[in-house]
């Protein structure tokens, strides 16, 4: 869902500036060292980790720009039986406006997330060599990290006709060092139906981002 959304918003942003083009090029590449503030539209549908962050960017000139979200994490769809997830993510990045006409943009920024699940299901207890003593139905916590980098490519113009409001949407790649395991029981073992998850496990996995956010020009 998600991708067809990023299409449909590609779609747009080109129709947009399809209509005066050399006018809506001009304009951007004149609006320069200025205060904006940001949100992604589709951070709280995000069916993982569900999220409302805003963000701003700070312009200090017509090629480079200081960007930083940060947010909270209100519900995850990561685990079945998950009653409750709480967390936060911070993105501080660096971007460029490599072009003339400033409409495209180049993003590198450190990605950091750390949610809490609160799950009630069946905990394996006294495990040794895999093997449990017994099993306990209850509610526990589980607790996942996530840190790496991205790089991302875009477009920006603006929306409605409105020389405050932009819209902008992204593509990238980037890889993420992921710590997740059982928070404060020791001895114990989740057994999930498709892998067994005992505490800390440790991945390096690739990270393909990509969304939309709405701009709104501060100054």
């Amino acid at each position: 869902m998600h991708r067809s959304i990023l299409f449909f918003l590609f779609a747009l942003l080109a129709a947009t500036g399809g209509r005066a083009q050399q006018k809506v090029k001009r304009a951007l590449k004149e609006d320069t060292g200025k205060l904006y503030l940001r949100f992604n539209p589709l951070g709280p549908i995000d069916p993982w980790d569900g999220n409302i962050t805003p963000g701003a960017e700070y312009r200090f000139n017509d090629t480079w720009a200081a960007t930083l979200d940060a947010g909270a994490i209100l519900y995850s769809a990561y685990f079945g039986h998950t009653k409750m997830a709480t967390g936060f993510l911070l993105r501080p990045g660096i971007r460029m406006y490599p072009g003339r006409s400033k409409d495209f943009f180049i993003d590198m920024q450190f990605h950091y997330k750390e949610v809490t699940y609160q799950i009630r299901n069946w905990l394996e207890k006294d495990v040794v060599a895999n093997v449990a003593s017994y099993e306990e139905y209850k509610l526990f916590k589980y607790k996942k990290q996530v840190m790496g980098g991205r790089v991302m490519v875009g477009v920006r113009n603006y929306f409605a006709g409105n020389p405050r409001l932009y819209m902008e949407a992204y593509v990238g790649l980037g890889i993420h060092y992921k710590v997740e395991g059982l928070h404060n029981e020791p001895g114990s073992q989740f057994n999930r139906p498709w892998r067994i998850i005992s505490d800390n496990p440790k991945q390096t996995l690739p990270a393909f981002p990509l969304g939309v956010r709405f701009i709104y020009k501060i100054r």
